[in-house]
């Protein structure tokens, strides 16, 4: 295929990516990917991309490596591929699709997947609660998540399980936001129920970029980046500093990030890719309100009821992904990470319930230590046909935790009851084998299995009483794709694989065999790509053999009888001229429980055919933005760029048969740039509405000394109002 074709044919590529998903983000490509353009494009190669002609491009995206420019020298054409997605309905969301909208965080740039809602009740630092088609993730126990290369979900975290917090990426540094639904793929691990999340780094704007902005309720933030001009844009290094005095009393908020990642080549077979990251945060929280309280103006919209509620969080990383391609596809890559990670959390959600003189007030501390690994090597397989290939990977992760929890006196925050004292040690080591097989010319099978081995050790109480105890066991999982392909650019996928989360491992028995939650998914649909769009059309079913439920006693989500989810899910994005992108999602879910059991708010318990509580069932979001040259000053270009974001939520199942509000929400852009001067206006909840980020229902009792109310009542966290913020960026190249 000659050069021009190739870059003809390389806006078909779902994505095009710089540095392709690898072993080190939990996902090397699929080893067929490379293989679907010849051994001239070895899209999984990293950074060090092959080009037209096979030689080595070098790290910066510019001149093959050995080969001088100008002069006569063959003009070489770098194609960055991806791999082929493993269901219908896969999506991808890229720095254009992504800078439409604003964003305060990465977690709010999750909501560009089609069925994802991220909630912030729990204050500007605190991990988003997230919803993704049907699953109440909570702060991410039922969706994988990988930065760069690390693992961000937290095991056994004393707060939630698969604890999420991703407000250490700025979201000027996502190149971009690919989305699994559901466990197809075999490099899918611990977490992989509702699906996985992967953002992949980098900033593209070359020199020094400083800005500075300011709005709303006390909001100021400062943000520079570098990024050199001949390097790839994989190579770079950014920092925020951001404060606020929030909307209300209880929700002050200071966060501070560095980001720094860098692409080298050591040699001319070995490519790497290092990124180090620390982060560090302290939030306050209003905490919720009871609707009754509300609607009857016994206390104002943003009030709180504890104004101690909030708590502080820090996180560092480590990766380095190391690659050693060979020809025509193949090639061996390992990942080693390390991350640090503390969390201290105070929060009351039911008042003076259980306790009437000291109060329900709560405090978790939460430290980790996580140390892995992730290595794969890819080789062609010729069976049915000479695009099939085979990859083989390993996962290694340790973690040692720990936690407590105690319950606080609101007068003087002294301990009056210890509810957690635990050391934990958490080992999980897992193989996998993927294979891409081609029966006939139209269709290929993607597939493979995937064999988990976790470990837990867990220490609790004081020294001179602590209890030690172990539990181990072993998850084995099957993923499959068969894609076909019906006319140019349209496919037909149906995909089912097996997915699990771990459990807590307080929640373990000494020599316990580790019980899984364990996920059955099933998907079938339509995509289809040309130079202009893509979209995707899917239906999709999901089994859980237990499932988890927020309980406000304890203040985090509990065991509760299996569920399935049985929905719809459409995507779609487009690019109909340089300067206009449109990015549009929808889903419609409905999660019902499929057995009877566990704590109700309601009765003694769920009944099989129950709608499971607090997970929206339509969640829409559509993105649009502009970005016109206006022309040119004094002989340098006069640029704009505007965009609009908006998101519903609708039919919000509550427990007691409830329902909760809908949600319509509005976020706009505006940007001028002239030469190395940018002014931008941020908007969100343009529109003003008044809406909660968190329904819930259960009793309480936040007036001390009253007899405790055991009737079920309506409490809230109200989301944010409208908000201005005002920013001036310089670069300087």
């Amino acid at each position: 295929m000659q050069p021009v074709l190739r870059r003809a044919l390389a806006p078909l590529l779902i994505t095009a990516t710089t540095w392709p998903a690898s072993a080190s983000d939990g996902a090397a490509p699929s080893p067929g990917a490379a293989a679907a353009e010849g051994p001239a494009v070895a899209a999984t190669e990293g950074p060090a991309v092959a080009v037209a002609d096979g030689s080595p491009a070098s790290p910066g995206g510019g001149e093959p490596a050995g080969q001088a420019a100008g002069g006569d020298a063959p003009v070489t054409v770098v194609v960055r591929g991806a791999a082929p997605p493993r269901s219908a309905s896969e999506s991808v969301r890229e720095r254009a699709e992504i800078r439409a909208a604003p964003h305060h965080t990465a977690s709010d740039v999750l909501q560009l997947v089609p069925g994802v809602f991220a909630a912030q009740h729990g204050g500007e630092g605190k991990a988003h609660q997230i919803f993704f088609r049907g699953f109440d993730a909570a702060h991410g126990q039922d969706i994988e998540i990988w930065v760069a290369g690390a693992p961000v979900n937290e095991v056994s975290n004393v707060h939630g399980q698969g604890y999420a917090d991703l407000h250490f990426v700025m979201p000027e540094v996502i190149r971009e936001l690919r989305a699994q639904p559901g466990s197809y793929d075999p490099r899918q691990g611990d977490f992989a129920v509702a699906g996985t999340m992967r953002f992949e780094l980098g900033y593209d704007e070359p020199g020094i970029t400083a800005t500075a902005g300011a709005g709303s309720f006390g909001a100021r933030r400062l943000f520079l980046a570098y990024h050199p001009e001949q390097a790839d844009e994989a190579t770079f290094a950014a920092f925020e500093a951001q404060e606020t005095d929030g909307f209300g009393p209880a929700r002050a908020a200071s966060r501070a990030s560095l980001v720094a990642q860098a692409v080298l080549q050591p040699s001319e077979r070995i490519t790497a890719r290092v990124m180090a990251s620390a982060f560090a945060a302290r939030f306050g929280s209003a905490g919720v309100l009871r609707l009754d309280d509300l609607e009857q103006g016994k206390v104002d919209r943003f009030a709180s009821y504890d104004p101690k509620q909030g708590g502080d969080s820090s996180r560092a990383q480590l990766v380095l992904d190391v690659r050693a391609p060979g020809g025509r596809g193949e090639g061996l890559s390992i990942a080693p990470f390390v991350v640090l990670r503390s969390l201290r959390l105070r929060s009351n959600f039911t008042g003076y319930l259980a306790d009437p003189v000291s109060g329900d007030a709560t405090q978790q501390l939460n430290e980790a230590l996580t140390l892995g690994a992730v290595a794969s090597y890819r080789l062609r397989f010729p069976l049915l046909s000479e695009r099939d290939a085979l990859e083989a990977g390993v996962v290694a992760r340790s973690d040692w935790i720990n936690q407590s929890q105690r319950r606080l006196a609101a007068v003087d925050d002294r301990p009056t009851a210890t509810l957690v004292d635990a050391r934990v040690r958490a080992t999980d080591l897992a193989g996998y084998l993927d294979a891409s097989i081609r029966p006939a010319r139209r269709i290929e099978l993607r597939g493979g299995l995937r064999v988990d081995g976790l470990a837990f050790q867990v220490v609790e109480g004081a020294a001179e009483a602590a209890q030690a105890r172990g539990a181990q066991g072993v998850h084995v999982g099957g993923k499959g794709t068969i894609d076909a392909a019906l006319l140019p650019g349209l496919h037909a996928l149906a995909s089912v694989g097996q997915g699990f989360r771990s459990p807590q491992a307080r929640s373990l028995g000494d020599g316990e065999r580790t019980p899984f939650t364990r996920a059955l998914s099933a998907e079938l649909g339509l995509r289809y790509a040309d130079e202009l769009a893509r979209a995707s059309v899917a239906l999709f079913h999901a089994r859980l053999g237990e499932d988890l439920v927020f309980d406000e006693a304890t203040g985090r989500n509990e065991p509760v009888p299996a569920t399935a989810r049985t929905g719809v899910a459409l995507d779609a994005v487009a690019h109909p001229a340089p300067w206009l992108v449109s990015s549009a999602g929808i889903t419609y879910t409905r999660a019902a429980f499929t057995a009877s059991g566990g704590r109700a708010t309601c009765g003694d318990a769920y009944a099989a055919g129950d709608l499971l509580p607090f997970v929206p069932q339509v969640v829409a979001r559509t993105d649009l933005a502009v970005t016109p040259r206006l022309g040119a000053l004094f002989g340098r270009p006069l640029e704009a760029r505007a965009g609009a974001g908006v998101t519903l939520l609708h039919r919000r199942p509550l427990p007691c048969r409830e329902l909760g509000r809908d949600a319509l929400l509005a976020d706009v852009t505006a940007h001028l740039r002239y030469h190395r001067v940018e002014l931008g206006v941020d908007v969100h909840n343009l529109l003003d509405a008044a809406w909660f980020d968190g329904e819930f229902v259960y009793p309480s009792s936040f007036t001390h000394g009253a007899a405790p109310d055991r009737l079920p009542a309506r409490h809230v966290t109200v989301g944010a109002p409208r908000s201005f913020f005002a920013s001036l960026s310089l670069y300087l190249g």
